[in-house]
């Protein structure tokens, strides 16, 4: 019974983790940039929904679909502005837009911590549990997690089974040979970051559901998500998915047998295995 309460735990908070990482991971499948910014945004969602919360009362899933389309327009405004012009140095870029997003990212922790101070804070939403079979289901887990879930499943179907989708895979692959296809690059990088930076700002309305967040956290994680992708291939949907949730699964184990402090180290061990081990996972596959 131990070991299927583990396995649940680990699924559901491995399905958040989709989430969290997916957003990363497109940008990069298109761009070759790894934002830095990534937890910022993030967090900046997490916290603006706490603040929501607290003022009104609501449900804070209402705020998902505004922090989407918000934080969504945020990113078509900085990728030109920030992003686009590195993109004519080639190899050079990933460097550069690493060290563009870092900077980026402290000034939108700064801009966090001069609204909301730098406490930790959470939403109590949703705090008491289901019983089936004799395992408890946390109702905030559960459906933060599923909603996750289905978000990456809806960008998934996206980008495999509509023309605009397959564009974006199409420019991952090779930008050159989308171009000769009459596909827009340019456009495409737009939306890429656009959409990333949209999701990830959903997937901190999920995640302070679950978890307390502060300006703080926005480093843990960008890692967090940057382990996940490392491990399924970076630009692979699919292998980040199931990354996730293996992730999850681990870390729910881990907690339980060697304490907190245990499973919060266990994406950083796993980051230094990869990097040691497998170093071609990080490179784009897809």
């Amino acid at each position: 019974m131990v070991a299927a309460q583990l396995l649940v735990n680990g699924l559901l908070t491995g399905g958040l983790y989709i989430l969290v990482a997916q957003s990363l991971n497109l940008i990069f499948g298109v761009m070759g940039v790894v934002n830095l910014a990534h937890g910022s945004f993030i967090v900046l969602a997490g916290l603006f929904t706490y603040w929501f919360t607290t003022a009104t009362g609501l449900n804070p899933l209402i705020v998902l679909p505004f922090a989407f389309v918000v934080l969504g327009l945020v990113g078509a405004f900085l990728q030109p502005l920030l992003v686009e012009p590195l993109m004519k140095f080639g190899r050079k870029a990933e460097l550069l837009s690493l060290m563009v997003t870092f900077g980026l990212s402290y000034v939108l922790l700064e801009l966090a911590l001069q609204l909301w101070g730098s406490d930790f804070v959470s939403v109590p939403y949703l705090q008491s549990s289901w019983r089936f079979a004799g395992i408890d289901f946390g109702k905030a887990l559960v459906v933060s997690g599923l909603f996750a879930a289905a978000v990456s499943a809806m960008l998934t179907v996206w980008l495999n089974r509509t023309d605009s989708g397959k564009c974006l895979l199409a420019a991952s692959q090779s930008a050159t040979g989308a171009i000769c296809c009459g596909i827009d690059v340019r456009r495409v990088r737009l939306i890429a970051f656009a959409l990333g930076v949209g999701l990830a700002a959903a997937a901190g309305v999920l995640v302070i559901v679950v978890m307390p967040l502060a300006p703080q956290t926005a480093e843990d994680l960008t890692l967090l998500a940057f382990v996940i992708i490392a491990l399924g291939g970076l630009g692979n949907h699919l292998g980040v998915a199931i990354a996730a949730l293996l992730l999850g699964i681990a870390q729910s184990v881990t907690g339980f047998f060697l304490g907190g402090n245990a499973e919060y180290v266990l994406p950083y061990v796993l980051l230094i295995l990869v990097m040691v081990a497998r170093p071609e996972r990080f490179r784009r596959t897809a």
